[in-house]
């Protein structure tokens, strides 16, 4: 499953979310915060190389598909 965050306007009680070319689903799940003005959310580079690094060197068996876990947090 991949994620998009996009921190986007909101104009007259809407909001406008372009997706990217390859998002070829019928539905998306829509999560909705109020973005606080004066908090921007940074990841540094270095972060950023580290959360690569760690994806890069996990395996499929780390992972649990969600469809037969989600129960356990809905």
């Amino acid at each position: 499953m991949n994620a998009i965050r996009q921190i986007v306007e909101v104009k007259d009680h809407k909001l406008n979310i372009e997706l990217p070319e390859n998002f070829d689903s019928e539905y998306a799940e829509v999560i909705i915060f109020a973005k606080d003005e004066s908090f921007d959310f940074e990841i540094s580079e270095k972060e950023k190389a580290l959360m690569r690094k760690r994806l890069a060197e996990s395996k499929e068996e780390d992972f649990e598909d969600w469809d037969s876990i989600k129960h356990n947090f809905l």
